[in-house]
C-alpha cells in the first residue's frame, strides 16, 4: 500500500492516476466551455454544465492534490531508477516541483477567479457553495490569468514528464513506466 525500497505503493499510484484523469478532464472541459462560448451546446451538453463540472472537478482535484502531497511528505520514496542519468534526476526533481505547485495554484486560482467573479460554484449541480468573497472584477481578472498561466505551466511540465517516460519506454526499453503501473 505504501512506498518502499521496491517501488511505489498502491496509494501513490492511485493518487498519480487520479490526478492524471482529473486534470485531463479539466483540460477537456475547460477547452470545450471556452470554445463553445456562453449559451451554447456541445455533444448535447450546455455551457453551464461544462462550467459547473469544471469547477466541481477542480475542487476534487485540489482535494486529491492535497492528499497526494501529504502522502508524498509522510512516505518514503523508492530509490531512483538505475537507468536515470544525473541530468534526468535533476529534471524529474524540477518537474515534480512544478507539478506540485501547479496542482495547488491552478485549482486555488480557479476558485478565487470564480469567487471574485459573477458566478458561484454549484458543486456537481447538488449544492450551491457560499460566496465568502465580494465581487471584484480586478481580482477576478488577476486570478483568471494566474489560472490560465498555471494551466500552461502544468501542460508544459506534463509534456516534459511524458516525454521522459516515453524516451525510457520506447528507446531505452528499461521498464521505467512499470514503476507507476
Amino acid at each position: 500500500m505504501t512506498n518502499s525500497s521496491a517501488g511505489y505503493g498502491a496509494l501513490t499510484k492511485l493518487f498519480h492516476w487520479l490526478i492524471v484523469i482529473l486534470f485531463a478532464a479539466q483540460y477537456l472541459s475547460g477547452n470545450i466551455m471556452v470554445a463553445i462560448g456562453f449559451n451554447a451546446e456541445f455533444a448535447g451538453i450546455g455551457t453551464n454544465t461544462y462550467y459547473n463540472w469544471h469547477k466541481s472537478l477542480g475542487l476534487v482535484a485540489l482535494a486529491v492534490a492535497i492528499f497526494r502531497i501529504i502522502n508524498r511528505r509522510v512516505g518514503q520514496l523508492p530509490p531512483w531508477a538505475p537507468t536515470l542519468s544525473g541530468f534526468e534526476k535533476k529534471f524529474i526533481h524540477r518537474v515534480e516541483q512544478v507539478f506540485y505547485t501547479a496542482m495547488l495554484v491552478m485549482p486555488i486560482s480557479g476558485w478565487l477567479y470564480v469567487m471574485y467573479g459573477h458566478y458561484g460554484v454549484n458543486l456537481f449541480g447538488l449544492w450551491e457553495m457560499p460566496r465568502p468573497l465580494p465581487r471584484d472584477d480586478t481580482l477576478r481578472d488577476v486570478f483568471k490569468w494566474v489560472h490560465i498561466v498555471a494551466g500552461w505551466v502544468l501542460l508544459a511540465a506534463m509534456v516534459g514528464h511524458i516525454g521522459l517516460v516515453l524516451r525510457h519506454q520506447l528507446f531505452k526499453k528499461d521498464g521505467l513506466l512499470k514503476r507507476m503501473l
